[in-house]
């Protein structure tokens, strides 16, 4: 007995004896600052090998010294031992596709001249071979079936069907003297894009070997939809011989919305056969079935609602109609579709996409002609699945609060999901976060809704602690448990603040019926949880009473003006691209959908109209308030934040305004952002200070 107590006390001083060493070479945690947002390696989407077992992602990283950045491909083995850059080029590296004969990747970069172009690379490495030669740059690139030809998406005017026409009008218009537009159309901007210079999207066809490149559009009167057309906006049967892509339908663009799917033949393109024509809103991402025998699509049924429950639907190729929909028991809205074999000897496919349910994306599997739709991933952010051809294997990103984008794989049998990548451990291991709650309170209608809570490092529940409410934008856009690289809730956290972020109702995620519950009337239930939600914090022991504050960009910055006017129980707000006049709103890039959300236009209703303004509330402006905005931004026009700024300097209300001319919507450049956080952070301190208190 003596001995054995002998021999685990020796064993107990070499544990400490090895360990200490290791110990010290742990990285010194600390709290997640702006720089180690703009260090992390962010990761594209991932294509996946046929045979299951390689996934390629391009992954960016930021210069805040010059606010540049570069991506490169990596590739990564789906056993997790593997993890190899493949691209060592200083540009971007974007939206890598691989070939079904799994012998290329093809990718866009911008390696020679002044336009990116597509490329090609064997996933065994050596140089990169140039495909295109195109006067204008792809966006989006998929393979055809046989692996000799690509398609890609590109902007070019209708009266430009070739190259030469393109150079000769590109050159006269850059040349002119006049840069006026002539609009006729209702939409001719779109967030920080004006579309009113005739340019529309089309689909080329590029031969790998000799690099021509064919307009497929050239001598059709359609294109793709000009709001905004991207990788899933377009697809290529599995015989090759079928294009079938999103267009609008509607006669006038801008009054009306509703993107149908067309078909049309590749080897003879002439005018497109509409195959949506049964609904009269929204159908778009289109994906074939590997035996071709379906087209899954997702689809919305309310016009002029964004927000809309989007469906994964079925159309018969044979048929030729839309056979029914795959998800009608599910009351949420589902991601793009990719296709699965499960048994393709007997015709047995699936189909999985990602699906926002209470906070968190989930991704599900709906197995074709039987009842099974289950999720098979869930506690996370889980997004952009891929399939490999063989359906042995499955890759998609996930994301948490804390934890930025990583890179899965799954395979088919559903046992041992691993995560395959490594870019961001060692950052990682330098962080000191501090813990998330999710909780649930009784809101507006005493509905249950949900409410995210991120506490500071080290935190303290026996010291008093202020309070930070973050809100949303949207208003239809639920926070997921995501790592957001603008609005990050642990760094808000980490400057000393207990941060809460509501779901409240109009949130996705929760249901149609939550959805849709603000229609007509977007303020007061929102206002009445967050309200309710602030109550419910302050009367933790932990949180100061009088050192509450509220932030929100967009839908968020239009509820802060909306709380300025209601309640001055906020000791400073943070109003970002805000909302602030719903009749000046008018100016925005679309405004169909207003009348639906709103409940009327405003020639329709005023008095409907102005209940809803914050700026009908101004007399009761008292809150020290800082706007932001961007003068690129045309969702959310600048001059919103003006007349917000201008209105609380007029009635003497401390506030300032921080204006960023090369800005959209969005603050994306790292510099930029840099001085938007020490703003914010500087008015947070001065107006209700930061950290805790006994």
């Amino acid at each position: 007995m003596l001995r054995l107590l002998r021999l685990l006390r020796l064993l107990a001083f070499a544990v400490v004896l090895f360990a200490s060493p290791l110990a010290a070479q742990e990285p010194l945690r600390k709290p997640i600052t702006l720089g180690d947002l703009w260090k992390t390696k962010r990761v594209g989407a991932p294509t996946i090998s046929p045979d299951g077992k390689w996934v390629c992602v391009d992954v960016t990283t930021f210069d805040i010294s010059d606010n540049s950045s570069h991506s490169d491909l990596w590739l990564l083995s789906t056993d997790g031992k593997t993890q190899r850059q493949l691209t060592r080029y200083k540009t971007k590296h974007a939206n890598p596709v691989w070939s079904p004969d799994g012998k290329w990747i093809a990718f866009i970069a911008k390696r020679a001249g002044d336009v990116p172009q597509v490329h090609v690379i064997a996933p065994e490495g050596g140089e990169a071979k140039q495909t295109s030669n195109m006067p204008m740059p792809p966006q989006a690139v998929k393979w055809g079936p046989d692996s000799k030809s690509l398609f890609a998406l590109a902007l070019t005017w209708l009266d430009t069907p070739d190259d030469e026409s393109y150079r000769k009008k590109d050159r006269a218009r850059k040349e002119d003297k006049v840069q006026a537009y002539v609009i006729d159309d209702a939409m001719y901007r779109v967030w920080d894009t004006w579309i009113a210079d005739g340019k529309r999207p089309v689909i080329f066809k590029i031969d790998v070997d000799s690099g021509k490149h064919t307009n497929l559009f050239a001598k059709i009167d359609r294109t793709l939809s000009p709001a905004g057309s991207s990788y899933d906006s377009f697809d290529i049967s599995p015989d090759g011989n079928e294009l079938c892509f999103v267009s609008e339908s509607a006669p006038k663009l801008g009054f009306d919305f509703n993107q149908d799917l067309y078909v049309m033949s590749i080897a003879d393109p002439k005018e497109p056969k509409l195959i949506t024509a049964d609904n009269p809103c929204n159908d778009y991402n289109p994906v074939y079935s590997p035996d071709g025998k379906w087209i899954a699509f997702n689809r919305q049924t309310t016009k002029y609602f964004y927000a809309d429950r989007s469906r994964l639907m079925i159309y018969d190729r044979a048929a030729q109609k839309v056979d029914r929909e795959a998800t009608a028991e599910l009351d949420r809205s589902c991601g793009p579709a990719r296709w699965v074999k499960t048994d393709p000897t007997l015709g047995h496919y699936g189909l999985v996409f990602d699906v926002e349910d209470k906070g968190y994306h989930k991704i599900h599997l709906r197995l074709i002609n039987t009842e099974i739709l289950k999720s098979v991933t869930s506690g996370h952010s889980d997004t952009h699945p891929e399939m490999s051809a063989n359906g042995e294997m499955m890759a998609f990103v996930r994301s948490d609060f804390s934890r930025p984008a990583e890179v899965w794989a799954f395979p088919a049998d559903g046992k041992d999901p691993r995560r395959i990548d490594k870019f961001n451990d060692e950052l990682r291991k330098t962080w000191d976060l501090g813990p998330t709650k999710e909780v649930w309170f009784k809101g507006a209608d005493y509905d249950d809704v949900q409410m995210w809570v991120v506490y500071p490092p080290k935190f303290d529940s026996m010291r008093k602690w202020p309070l930070l409410q973050i809100i949303h934008g949207g208003p239809h856009n639920g926070i997921v448990t995501d790592f957001h690289f603008r609005w990050n809730l642990h760094l808000l956290a980490s400057k000393g603040y207990v941060v809460g972020c509501v779901n409240f109702h109009g949130s996705s995620g929760f249901g149609q019926k939550f959805c849709d519950s603000i229609t007509g009337d977007v303020g007061t239930k929102p206002f009445d949880d967050i309200m309710k939600a602030t109550d419910l914090m302050t009367k933790e022991s932990f949180i100061d009473p009088n050192r509450t504050a509220a932030a929100g960009a967009s839908y968020g910055g239009y509820m802060i003006a909306w709380i300025n006017g209601h309640t001055d129980r906020f000791k400073a707000m943070v109003c970002h691209a805000g909302v602030y006049n719903w009749h000046s709103m008018m100016a925005s890039d679309i405004v169909r959908s207003r009348e639906r959300s709103l409940g009327a236009l405003p020639w329709g209703d005023l008095e409907k109209i102005d209940r809803q303004s914050p700026q009908r509330l101004a007399a009761k402006f008292k809150t020290p308030t800082l706007v932001t905005h961007g003068e690129k931004d045309y969702r959310v026009p600048i001059t919103q934040g003006f007349e917000f700024y201008n209105t609380l300097k007029l009635k003497g209300v401390p506030s300032r305004l921080v204006y960023f001319p090369d800005e959209n919507h969005w603050v994306m450049k790292p510099q930029n952002a840099a001085l938007w956080h020490r703003e914010v952070f500087d008015w947070l301190e001065k107006h209700c200070g930061s950290g805790p208190r006994d």
